[in-house]
């Protein structure tokens, strides 16, 4: 790089994304909704008005078109977002051949591994979190100053979420993390919200409703896939019902944007806006049931069970001082947010993560998608994916390549490209890249506790048994 680009590239950095070096530092307030598909919100081209608030920060800030959760479900995944590890070297989700999370009891994130929060307390911020998942209690927590974790809705969140923030003068950065479930099954949306979408006293009062908050029964639950067109009216209802979901999130989003604004604190507050994974809704039931790996038996519906990008491809917004309005196409891992984060608050990076600080690749105009690694089933048979340039490879943990897809040009991944000659060349880098992944990965921690409340909370969300 010559001296020249190297000035010019420091200068798009401070425009795009640093902070002043002459202001005070940075709060930081990420907001993670659960089990949200990008394509489900209206900046991600979504025909519903789900997400009008989100929208308006996705408008004004930084957009990444294709980011790439590290797992299809909740605990690894967010263990990669607060250790900018893989799973392999965080520790936490399950292990082993086949996997079954609804029998099986999974470990937490390594104590050995430094996680977002510990980092920031460390450089002096305040942290909390209002969160509504039990597999948040899994290491997430470590760091935080308050970390409340309990079942509840949207209105709840939101409301807890604005109180933290009114015990803040702005005298210390603080860190907030709000974590909604409200997406995740059981989706028992409000009227109001579905009406706001414009459904009427038909879908309100549907007898199905109740049942499909979960994902149906009898002749109408969607896992047991016969013929497609005949749950076609159920299925929609359910993403009705999730639509709505999203819509009362949203609100929440809003409002404590609001009690930011009040407290004079938005102007001195990264907003992150972030899923942990997405949702299947039949999108690949036929192939799931053809292969029948799930332990569960059924197909086609919820997460944790496959690699394909409905569950993979998720939203991340970026809003706030520095932050210039643009969209990303390249792809991007969650693996990176930690490191970048923590660069743009000028906070000092702990050793060991995984994840690369991403501030000049984003300001770079001539930047290209990095390698990218995703694995941590829940259901089934060990499988990774990995994206290299405009593929993406899907395999297994018996070294066999599944699939390939060209990502950019079939999101919905139908066009299944194998055999290729050259896939064995890619399939080598990944496995490479695991093999050196695993030689460095700290002992495994015991499957984690849990009291009877948030035992009987994963119930709920229909994780366990």
């Amino acid at each position: 790089m010559t001296r020249v680009r190297r000035l010019c590239l420091l200068g798009a950095l401070l425009l795009l994304l640093l902070p002043s070096a002459a202001s005070a530092r940075k709060n930081l307030l990420l907001i993670a909704i659960d089990t949200l598909r990008a394509d489900h919100l209206g900046c991600y081209g979504h025909d519903r008005a789900t997400s009008p608030s989100i929208d308006i920060l996705a408008t004004d800030g930084l957009r990444f078109e294709t980011a790439i959760a590290t797992a299809p479900w909740t605990l690894p995944s967010f263990a990669g977002i607060f250790t900018g590890r893989h799973g392999i070297r965080h520790g936490a989700g399950l292990f082993g051949e086949t996997r079954d999370l609804s029998s099986q009891r999974p470990r937490p994130i390594s104590t050995a591994v430094p996680t977002l929060a510990e980092s920031l307390r460390a450089a002096g911020y305040h942290s909390g979190a209002v969160t509504s998942n039990p597999y948040l209690l899994f290491g997430i927590q470590r760091g935080f100053t308050s970390f409340v974790c309990k079942s509840m809705g949207a209105d709840r969140v939101g409301a807890l979420s604005r109180a933290w923030l009114t015990q803040q003068d702005g005298d210390e950065p603080f860190f907030l993390f709000v974590h909604f479930n409200d997406p995740h099954e059981p989706t028992n949306s409000a009227n109001v919200f579905l009406r706001e979408l414009g459904h009427g006293p038909e879908l309100l009062g549907d007898p199905r409703r109740g049942a499909l908050e979960r994902w149906g029964e009898g002749e109408h639950y969607l896992g047991h896939v016969d013929d497609e067109a005949a749950l076609a009216g159920a299925l929609e209802l359910k993403k009705a019902l999730y639509d709505a979901a999203i819509l009362h999130v949203d609100h929440e989003v809003a409002g404590i944007v609001r009690a930011l604004e009040r407290r004079g604190l938005r102007d001195d507050t990264l907003i992150v806006i972030l899923s942990d994974h997405g949702e299947e809704f039949l999108d690949h039931a036929a192939v799931e049931r053809e292969r029948g790996e799930d332990p569960r038996q059924i197909w086609g519906i919820g997460h944790g069970h496959s690699l394909y990008q409905e569950l993979l491809r998720v939203p991340l917004i970026l809003s706030g001082p520095g932050v210039q309005a643009r969209v990303i196409d390249e792809a991007f891992s969650l693996v990176d947010l930690m490191p970048t984060l923590l660069s743009y608050l000028e906070v000092p990076l702990p050793p060991g993560m995984d994840g690369v600080d991403r501030l000049a690749w984003i300001a770079d105009p001539r930047r290209s998608s990095p390698p990218i690694l995703a694995d941590s089933i829940a259901y089934g048979p060990a499988l990774w994916s990995y994206f290299d340039g405009d593929f993406k490879l899907i395999g297994d943990d018996a070294g066999r390549a599944r699939e390939l897809f060209r990502w950019r040009g079939d999101r919905a991944e139908r066009d299944n490209l194998l055999p290729q000659d050259w896939v064995e060349a890619m399939k080598a880098r990944v496995l490479a890249l695991r093999d050196t992944l695993a030689a460095d990965a700290p002992l495994p921690e015991t499957a984690g506790e849990l009291s009877p409340e948030a035992l009987e909370g994963l119930r709920a969300l229909g994780y366990v048994k």
